[in-house]
C-alpha cells in the first residue's frame, strides 16, 4: 500500500462562483483516485459550498475567521467564535501567523491552495520547504484587488508551482509581475464532464413567461463592472433598433436587492427596453437557466476562463464576447464564437442580431464550441495534468 500523505486544500470561500466550484471538482477527483492521500481543507470565507467541501474534508474543514483545532467537525456557531478567538483588532498578517503557526503543527506534505488570494496564506509553508501549489484564475483586476502590484511581484515566485487558469493569466503573471516561467503552467478550468439540469426548458420558459418564439440570449454573472453587467441594457436597446426579431434577453445573478442590479433596471426602464430584460437572482441551479439560453454572451471586462462559459459550450450555445477581455478569446479565436472589439456594443449588437436571424449560425456555432471543449479541455485530461504537478512534488 502507498505511503499516506496528508495535503492542506486552502480556498478563498465557499461561495457559489467559479473558482470554488471549480476547486470542489478537483478535490471530488483526488479523494477518488489518490486513496493515500488525506485531505483537510481551509476556507478562508464560508459559503453555501461549505458542507460539500466539508464532506470531501478527510479530518479538519476550517474557517480562517474562525478557526480553533478544538472545535467540531461541522455546525459552528461562526459569530461567537470568531469574537472569542479573533478579536477585531488582530491584523490579517497577526491572523495569518497564528493560524499557519497550528497547520504546520499538522505536518503537511503539500499544500494546494486556490486563487491568488491565498498566495500569502502559503508563503510560511512555502518558506519551511513544504510543496506549494496555488491554482491563480485571477488577471490584473483580480489579482490587485487583493494585493498591491509590488506585493505580488515580490512574492509571486514564493511558491513550488502555479497553476495559470488559461494562457492569458499564464501571460500577465510572467509578464506584469516578473513570475518565473518554470514555476507557471497554464491549465485551462473545466466543467464537469455531467451537467446537471433540475427543470427542462419548457418548465423555466413557463416559470418565466416567456413565448415559445421568442429567441432567448443572456448572461450569467456576479454583478459587477468587471463583468460588464452595467452593459446590459444599451446593449439589449441596440439589438431591439437593429431588429424586429422578438427576443428576451436573461440577466441572470446577483439580487435584486442590490444597487447594480437596481440601477440596471432604472436604465432599462429610461432605454425603453425593460420589457425585454428578465433579471433572475443568483440561484443554485444557474444550468436550468443557461439550457434555454439560444445564445450565450460574455461581457465581461476581464474574465480569465470563465465556468460559465465553458457551461454554455457543454450545452452547445453559440457565445459572444469581447477582445482583448482574457481567457474567453484563446476559447472563441479562429471562428469557434463571435468576439467583437473591446466594449464595442454596436458591432457586438449587429453580430448578435446576424445570430437571432439564423437559427442554422446558431447550431454551427453551438456545435464548433461543445466539440472543442470535448476534444481540448476535458475535465480527464485537465485534471490528469493538475495529479501530476500534486503527484510530482509530494513524492
Amino acid at each position: 500500500m502507498s505511503e499516506t500523505k496528508k495535503i492542506l486544500l486552502i480556498s478563498h470561500e465557499a461561495s457559489l462562483s467559479g473558482a470554488p466550484i471549480l476547486v470542489l471538482s478537483v478535490l471530488k477527483k483526488l479523494r477518488q483516485e489518490r486513496k493515500n492521500y488525506k485531505i483537510d481543507v481551509l476556507l478562508l470565507r464560508p459559503g453555501q459550498l461549505y458542507e460539500d467541501f466539508a464532506k470531501l474534508s478527510d479530518s479538519k474543514i476550517m474557517v480562517a475567521n474562525y478557526y480553533n483545532q478544538s472545535l467540531p467537525f461541522v455546525n459552528r456557531n461562526f459569530k461567537k467564535i470568531q469574537n472569542a478567538f479573533f478579536p477585531k483588532t488582530e491584523s490579517r498578517e497577526e491572523q495569518i501567523e497564528k493560524i499557519t503557526g497550528r497547520l504546520l503543527q499538522n505536518n503537511y506534505d503539500l499544500v494546494y491552495a486556490n486563487t491568488a488570494e491565498t498566495l500569502i496564506w502559503t508563503i510560511p509553508f512555502y518558506k519551511k520547504n513544504i510543496p506549494t501549489v496555488v491554482a491563480i484564475h485571477e488577471l490584473t483586476f483580480g489579482i490587485e484587488s487583493a494585493y498591491s502590484p509590488d506585493f505580488i511581484v515580490e512574492n509571486i515566485s514564493n511558491v513550488s508551482m502555479i497553476i495559470a487558469g488559461s494562457n492569458a493569466v499564464a501571460n500577465n503573471l510572467i509578464n506584469r509581475y516578473k513570475a518565473d516561467p518554470k514555476k507557471v503552467k497554464a491549465i485551462h478550468s473545466f466543467v464537469d464532464e455531467k451537467i446537471e439540469i433540475q427543470k427542462n426548458q419548457i418548465q423555466i420558459k413557463k416559470e418565466l413567461n416567456i413565448p415559445e418564439s421568442d429567441i432567448i440570449m443572456g448572461i450569467a454573472s456576479s454583478q459587477e463592472l468587471r463583468k460588464g453587467t452595467d452593459l446590459v441594457p444599451l446593449l439589449v436597446k441596440k439589438i431591439a433598433d437593429k431588429t424586429d426579431i422578438n427576443f428576451k434577453f436573461i440577466n441572470l445573478g446577483g439580487s435584486s436587492s442590490i444597487g447594480p442590479v437596481k440601477c440596471s433596471k432604472l436604465d432599462a426602464e429610461k432605454l425603453g427596453v425593460l420589457d425585454k430584460i428578465i433579471y433572475v437572482d443568483h440561484n443554485k441551479f444557474p444550468n436550468d437557466y443557461i439550457n434555454i439560453f439560444d445564445i450565450f454572451l460574455l461581457l465581461s471586462r476581464e474574465d480569465p476562463f470563465p465556468l460559465v462559459m465553458l457551461t454554455a459550450a457543454k450545452l452547445k450555445k453559440p457565445i459572444v464576447a469581447f477582445e482583448n477581455s482574457g481567457g474567453a478569446v484563446e476559447f472563441l479565436e479562429n471562428g469557434f464564437g463571435v468576439l467583437a472589439p473591446y466594449l464595442d456594443l454596436d458591432i457586438m449588437a449587429s453580430e448578435i442580431v446576424k445570430l437571432l436571424q439564423n437559427n442554422e449560425l446558431r447550431e454551427n456555432y453551438g456545435l464548433k464550441i461543445q466539440n472543442r471543449l470535448e476534444n481540448e479541455y476535458s475535465e480527464g485530461k485537465l485534471t490528469s495534468e493538475i495529479f501530476q504537478i500534486i503527484d510530482g512534488l509530494i513524492n
